[in-house]
């Protein structure tokens, strides 16, 4: 039943992904590792910080556990109070730290990207783009919760679907608008984007027998959510600070160095919102009734670890094999080069080594939350975050930006070293199929290295994969790897 869950996650996030794919593909198109470019990724992070907390990060975390607890408990009603009284605060605090956003714009520019004040024309841009942006940080927020819902009543396809909407929307402003308005047009298709996710998903929200009640401003549930939000945040805001911290450094690279890392690290977040975001979105809800109800989890630790590492693992090798010709056709049209595609290349090569520690991580952490226990993956953040820190400085004196990734990758490893000894029975379980899923993704990269080899980009993407598939899934068969067993033998 989990690998049918993420099954239909995967689907629509697949869908989400590609055409996340698409609007990557339109910006390298139209603006290449520019300046302006540079500055809209920039301006874009920033609503994002707030983003994992009041999105589907932190606030989730906090609310679905609660959620999931009186609607097991107490039934339907009470749960769609709960829910009520959760959003007022939620959205009175969204209205103010928007307008405060806006406002400090300069400020937090200057912070984040400390490199683009030598260059005032770049500053003036990312102060502007992120003025028209900060406003999405609304209706991703309401989205987030929105999704929440769905994904404890298993409408697991329409939560990875979602995404479409806002990629859509900013692929199309972004030619409606570039001949007038340049990179400005693709901010208005940010906020435009919000927008259709947050309709997109409240269609939904009937069906599944949400109810909205007047809300109560001393609900115990919110109490209780607030207690978890503080501790929430500070372990969602220490991959933010991660993230910001790049950029930061990447900002006092050479131009462009924070457009290759932003065009690398959406090709890692294909298998990374395929398989790890999936298999989380699908493994809370579960672990939360579970819990509520004093039921064990180990089964679904195991469980979720296996279908984690038996999506990540591989898809990690392929891309290993294939990121050059992935890189060549998604992105190396109009202002991107082909200097541009090995710049990309050599920095995606880094990620790939976190893929799937950082998988593992979204999984194991929601273990954490599932049972309320919110410091611990806290304080493990921010000690991964530190040596995030520390190695980026380091390595990026050695390796210029490639450390960047480097050190995302190590701390990833760290990270998972550190959330999953607590549950070091349930993993130690998943050991022997560790192996058989690693022999199989070396012996199935082979051909696929030499395909790479001697055939042009889009036949080595179209014969590697399938090679890659058939091989891996044959062996899987082989070795009666359970969940590949069951799959062919239906």
């Amino acid at each position: 039943m989990r690998l049918k869950k993420v099954g239909g996650f995967s689907i629509g996030t697949l869908l989400s992904r590609l055409s996340g794919m698409g609007r990557e593909i339109v910006f390298a198109y139209l603006f290449g590792s520019s300046a302006s470019m540079d500055a809209f990724r920039v301006a874009f992070n920033i609503p994002n910080l707030f983003r994992d907390f009041f999105g589907e990060g932190g606030m989730n975390a906090a609310f679905l556990p609660v959620f999931s607890e009186y609607r097991t408990k107490e039934g339907e009603e009470s749960a769609s109070k709960y829910l009520s009284s959760f959003l007022m605060p939620l959205i009175l605090a969204l209205l103010l730290v928007v307008p405060l956003g806006i406002i400090f714009s300069p400020q937090i520019i200057s912070i984040v990207a400390r490199g683009f004040v030598r260059n005032p024309e770049q500053f003036k841009l990312a102060v502007l783009l992120t003025r028209v942006i900060f406003p999405f940080l609304i209706f991703i927020s309401l989205a987030s919760i929105a999704m929440g819902i769905l994904t404890y009543f298993d409408r697991f396809f329409i939560t990875g679907l979602y995404p479409v909407f806002f990629n859509l929307a900013v692929i199309l402003c972004s030619f409606l608008f570039y001949s007038q308005l340049g990179i400005v047009g693709v901010a208005i298709g940010v906020l435009c984007g919000g927008i259709l996710q947050l309709l997109f998903l409240t269609l939904f929200l009937p069906g599944a027998g949400v109810k909205f009640r007047p809300p109560k401003w001393n609900h115990p549930g919110v109490a209780t959510s607030i207690r978890l939000i503080g501790p929430v945040f500070l372990a969602y805001g220490a991959d933010r600070i991660n993230v910001t911290v790049i950029l930061f450094l990447a900002s006092l690279l050479r131009e462009g160095s924070i457009s290759y890392l932003s065009y690398a690290y959406r090709i890692m977040q294909l298998p990374l919102g395929m398989f790890g975001v999936a298999v989380a979105t699908v493994a809370l809800p579960e672990l939360s009734r579970k819990f509520a109800i004093n039921e064990s989890q180990d089964s679904s630790i195991i469980g979720s670890l296996r279908a984690v590492f038996l999506l990540s693992i591989p898809a990690s090798f392929l891309l290993f094999a294939l990121k050059l010709p992935a890189i060549r056709v998604l992105y190396q049209h109009g202002a991107f080069s082909a200097t541009d595609s090995i710049m990309t290349a050599s920095v995606l090569l880094f990620y790939i080594i976190g893929i799937p520690f950082i998988a593992g991580n979204k999984v194991v952490r929601n273990v954490y939350f599932s049972r309320r226990d919110v410091k611990t993956p806290m304080k493990i953040s921010y000690a991964t975050m530190a040596i995030n820190v520390l190695l980026a400085v380091t390595l990026m004196s050695r390796l210029a930006i490639k450390g960047l990734a480097l050190a995302v990758s190590i701390s990833g490893l760290v990270q998972f070293a550190l959330l999953i000894k607590p549950h070091i029975s349930s993993f130690k379980k998943i050991v022997p199929f560790l192996g058989k899923v690693l022999i199989l993704s070396i012996v199935a990269t082979i051909p696929v290295i030499y395909i790479e080899r001697n055939f042009g980009s889009i036949i080595s993407l179209i014969l590697g994969s399938l090679f890659f598939a058939l091989i891996f899934a044959a062996g899987g068969y082989i070795l009666r790897i359970e969940e590949i067993w069951k799959i062919l033998r239906k």
